[in-house]
């Protein structure tokens, strides 16, 4: 058992309510060991990474979609570029680049060939700074299987960038569907159709937008909670 394991430390961190409930259900007895402190996140660092280069790679005539993180079945990078073929086939011109190295890189790299999208989705593999590659894309895009609450959605938001995420458990934590982002399904070419439809309407892009630019996405203030716990 992981119990014993988890009752020698002081305090448990936790990024997100949703992964505390999921964390209790299974240890109910450390209740009075788990503090909520999201991923602490500065809006100033990210905004002066994001302003140090403009990614050569994108174009100026087709769409180009972002999206980061390891490559492993969690993130659904090898099930994105399928929903990549979804789109290309609905006649939406468009550039999948994604960022970051991991495990299922061969995976990916065949699923590619296998849905012959080598002119459309594309690895640009591990970035130093990818900042400016969320910043200057046309949308970011998190096609995880599952999250816990994905960073990268909350750097995308402070970038005030459309941002769409899949319908994971926790994807109410992570934005507000046609408010501050979109939520599209797990099912491929459901995802496609839905994405397809967003990228072709303007006006729910503009209220996103507008969303975006008056929330505040920082939350340094979450380093108070650990100051509190070691104090």
């Amino acid at each position: 058992s992981e119990l014993p394991t988890w009752q020698s430390y002081d305090y448990i961190a936790s990024i997100s309510s949703d992964v505390t409930v999921s964390f209790l259900s299974k240890f109910p007895t450390l209740k009075n060991k788990i503090v909520d402190i999201e991923n602490i996140l500065s809006r100033q660092f990210i905004d002066e990474q994001a302003k140090e280069f403009i990614p050569k790679e994108y174009h100026s005539s087709s769409i180009n979609i972002c999206s980061i993180g390891r490559f492993c079945t969690q993130k659904a990078f090898d099930r994105a570029v399928w929903i990549c073929k979804e789109l290309v086939d609905l006649n939406i011109t468009l550039k999948w680049y994604i960022i970051g190295y991991g495990g299922d890189e061969a995976l990916i790299r065949q699923e590619i060939v296998k849905a012959n999208m080598q002119a459309h989705f594309i690895i640009l593999g591990k970035k130093t700074n990818p900042y400016p590659y969320m910043k200057f894309c046309d949308f970011y895009m998190q096609p995880s299987r599952y999250e816990g609450k994905a960073v990268t959605v909350r750097e995308a938001q402070i970038l005030q960038k459309l941002t769409i995420i899949t319908d994971y458990p926790t994807s109410s934590s992570q934005l507000t569907d046609k408010v501050d982002g979109m939520i599209v399904p797990q099912d491929i070419k459901e995802a496609a159709n839905d994405i397809a439809k967003f990228l072709n309407n303007k006006q729910s892009q503009n209220t996103i937008l507008a969303n975006l630019e008056t929330s505040d996405y920082g939350n340094e203030s979450e380093i108070q909670k650990v100051y509190d716990l070691i104090n």
